[in-house]
């Protein structure tokens, strides 16, 4: 009789908190080789046919997979849409043309040749999301080699609560996965803002990531816990450890359940101050569960995937249609609405047949920048034409992202003039008094924002681009991720100023982003005098329950003596003090 294989554990980066417990399924998927070969000059043509019908091919398998996800989680439907689009796109397929033509080689090691190429560009770009784009071009790639080679792309069918273990997932595989009702996914590769995080946290699946070698160390059937918070994983746990963590999980689930049962009750601290919790959304499918969580409402909703992935631009009507959606979903409730925040990372087709060739378009031509192009004009002036029209059926805002001075403010509002000038002499109706709002995003909006308060009727702080442009940090790079601090002192100074320079001018603003979803900087944040916060829908429960429990004279005091110490590190230290002393309401 063998020897039962020892308990083995191992720490990743936690994407989607959770624990669960369930039998390996490796994904064997075996790294594919190009083959690599010359060819006869007679030959180049019926190389180039044979990627293009492999290309056709990968085309039909994603839009099969798109039908499937039409009435799911919309970001899983456009992030195949972007993979449809980069099989069309001409840095890959007339880059792997020309390399079979001149060099006379395969169809495989062509495309090989293009993706390498393309690779090089994605290495050397700081943006940290953009930068993890690099995996969406090696699925794409796999997905056309496979079809080139004659080899299997059909989809992943693990069992009920299996664990799924892969070196990566493509996001083809990782939006069909929540179907199979998996209890969880754990990776060699990925980071916070792959698309296996992204679409894990979605579906609340529990998923760590980041593992390096994990798929060497699991066995098909092995046992196997994941600690989604923690990033934990422990394969082949011994009864104590099963034990154990039994309890962690039944402890989790009391919680989330008592959390949700607070779900209508007010975010009111215990000294009677009210916060408004509300929601970040994508598509009016995700309002039903910000407002199942107990969000107030939405205060971002993102317009630029809208955009994403569609050859047809949107209409003024589709605007108007899709915010009137919004509203009447809402019943009553107020949403914010970003006008599109292209460019970057975030592209669209038109944007890609433009070829702009930025050397860094973090910093380039994107967002208000591109609205307020001769690119982008028309396209901001149809979207702020269904903006206002939708804005007489409810309570509506407009946000403008990456303001950069009250110079660029003007310049945004000669356009809402524009537009509003013609719908009043087209006899169109509109909410006169909307209010217009903008993104504090960098450090230059942060340091004059006691100017753009008089301009501006209401602010929104962006945390994850204010703390990455104020630290110059990318933070999935592994040599200065350790920068990326939201407790920074400099973090607290800009929060507090836009906080007083809004409070000065009577105007309300809101933190979203990462920030304000973290229920351990709820306390920072309250002190710093910010009453207003929008987050993933998941986590407005935990978030409120912070608040309930907390005294804001209290936070205020943690403040002050925050803002007399000189690290993250000991900001972090007395604020987690504060929190442990708190009990739950």
């Amino acid at each position: 009789m063998s020897e039962a294989r020892p308990e083995v554990r191992r720490q990743g980066l936690g994407v989607s908190p959770g624990i669960s417990f369930g039998r390996a399924y490796l994904i064997g998927r075996d790294t594919l080789k190009a083959p690599r070969h010359h060819v006869e000059a007679d030959d180049v043509d019926t190389e180039i046919a044979r990627l293009h019908k492999a290309i056709g091919a990968s085309d039909k398998q994603l839009a099969k997979i798109k039908e499937k996800l039409a009435s799911e989680n919309e970001s899983d439907f456009h992030i195949i849409t972007a993979h449809q689009l980069m099989l069309h796109d001409e840095h890959l397929v007339e880059a792997a043309k020309a390399y079979i033509k001149d060099e006379l080689i395969n169809a495989e090691w062509g495309l090989r040749r293009a993706v390498d190429d393309i690779r090089a560009v994605f290495d050397s770009i700081e943006d940290e999301y953009m930068r993890e784009r690099r995996s969406d071009v090696e699925f794409v790639f796999e997905r056309v080699l496979r079809n080139l080679l004659g080899r299997e792309t059909g989809p992943l069918n693990p069992p009920p609560d299996a664990i799924v273990v892969a070196y990566d997932l493509s996001p083809a595989d990782t939006a069909q996965l929540h179907k199979s009702a998996v209890a969880g996914l754990i990776t060699d590769a990925g980071g916070k803002t792959s698309h296996t995080a992204i679409i894990a946290r979605a579906h609340e699946i529990p998923a760590v990531v980041g593992l390096e070698t994990i798929t060497e160390v699991i066995e098909t059937d092995d046992l196997v816990v994941i600690d989604g918070a923690a990033g934990i994983v422990i394969v082949n746990p011994t009864a104590a450890t099963v034990g154990e963590y039994r309890d962690e999980q039944r402890r989790q689930m009391a919680a989330s359940s008592a959390l949700y049962a607070t779900r209508d009750l007010p975010a009111r601290t215990q000294d009677g101050v009210d916060v408004l919790l509300f929601a970040n959304i994508d598509g009016p499918d995700e309002i039903a569960d910000a407002i199942d969580y107990g969000a107030m409402g939405v205060g971002l909703y993102r317009t630029e995937y809208l955009f994403m992935g569609q050859e047809t631009l949107p209409t003024e009507d589709t605007h108007y249609q899709t915010a009137v959606s919004l509203l009447d979903k809402l019943a009553g409730r107020p949403v914010t609405i970003r006008t599109f925040d292209l460019g970057a990372d975030k592209l669209a087709p038109f944007l890609e047949r433009a070829d702009l060739d930025e050397a860094n378009p973090a910093l380039g031509l994107r967002s208000i920048r591109l609205c307020l192009a001769e690119l982008g004009r028309p396209l901001f002036h149809a979207q702020l034409r269904g903006l206002l029209r939708a804005s007489a059926h409810g309570p509506m805002k407009i946000m403008f992202p990456m303001i950069s001075g009250t110079a660029e403010l003007r310049a945004v509002k000669v356009v809402v003039d524009e537009v509003r000038a013609e719908l009043t002499a087209e006899g169109i109706a509109f909410d006169p008094d909307v209010k217009l709002g903008i993104m504090i995003e960098m450090p230059a909006a942060a340091l004059t924002a006691d100017l753009l308060a008089s301009e501006a009727d209401f602010f929104s702080i962006g945390t994850n681009d204010l703390i990455q442009y104020t630290m110059a940090v990318d933070r999935v790079n592994e040599h200065v991720s350790y920068l990326y601090e939201p407790l920074h002192p400099a973090m607290l100074r800009m929060i507090g100023d836009v906080a007083a320079a809004a409070a000065k001018a009577n105007i309300p603003v809101t933190v979203c982003g990462e920030m304000a979803g973290d229920p351990a900087i709820a306390p920072i944040l309250l002190g710093l005098g910010i009453k207003e916060l929008s987050m993933s829908a998941v986590s407005v429960p935990e978030v409120k329950s912070r608040v309930r429990a907390m005294k804001v004279s209290d936070a205020q005091n943690v403040v002050a003596a925050a803002r007399r110490l000189p690290t993250a590190a000991e900001i972090r230290a007395i604020v987690s003090d504060y929190v442990t002393g708190l009990k739950p309401t």
